[in-house]
């Protein structure tokens, strides 16, 4: 039976042996240590990218805060402007309604006057008082701005006029109107009262 024949190992083939060995051990333990620097760098990288992921969102944190703050701050500037504007517009309606009343004593005055001289009085004497209250209350209103409706004879405007019944009648325009049953008033362009009328229509043949 043949053997193969170990052929013996001599001291230089051993040590170059030994030597790529060690050199392979070398380049293993190097790709060991880059990887493992390589997990290290991505796990530094990823730690960072939280803490930046982290901080942006504590700014928007802060930045929301401050915006609700600013709100709040705001409604409550707006709540205090609408209370005192109501305060300013109550004061301002007290005082018109004073400064009117005032002058409306006067008028108030002058109908006790005429009521205490009646009894003794004539009518046309009566009839000239009432007259002249009459006057002094029309020119008071007219001051503060108050004016009449133009009503009869007019075109029917349903802005000014109040239609309360129709009339049959050729003295005006069919949809004018033919009378008046209560004065309107305006003052400064807006109505207080609407003109009562009655609105015209063709007569009946």
């Amino acid at each position: 039976m043949n053997m193969k024949e170990e052929r013996p190992v001599n001291e230089e083939q051993k040590i170059d042996r030994e030597t790529r060995e060690e050199k392979n051990e070398g380049e293993e333990i190097e790709v060991d240590y880059e990887n493992r620097a390589g997990k290290g760098e991505n796990q530094t990288e990823s730690e960072e990218a939280v803490e930046t992921e982290e901080s942006k969102v504590e700014a928007l944190e802060k930045e929301l805060e401050e915006q609700k703050d600013k709100l709040l701050r705001l409604a409550a500037e707006f709540d205090n402007y609408k209370k005192r504007t109501a305060r300013e517009y109550a004061n301002l309606i007290e005082s018109a309604n004073l400064d009117l009343i005032r002058s409306l004593l006067d008028i108030l005055d002058n109908f006790r006057r005429a009521l205490a001289s009646a009894k003794d009085a004539d009518a046309d004497a009566i009839f000239k008082g009432m007259e002249m209250i009459y006057n002094q209350f029309d020119s008071l209103l007219k001051e503060r701005g108050l004016e009449e409706i133009e009503a009869e004879g007019q075109p029917f405007d349903p802005e000014l006029h109040e239609a309360v019944m129709t009339t049959p009648t050729d003295e005006v325009p069919e949809d004018y109107v033919a009378s008046e049953m209560q004065k309107g008033y305006r003052i400064k362009g807006r109505v207080v009262r609407h003109s009562k009328v009655a609105v015209a229509k063709p007569p009946e043949e």
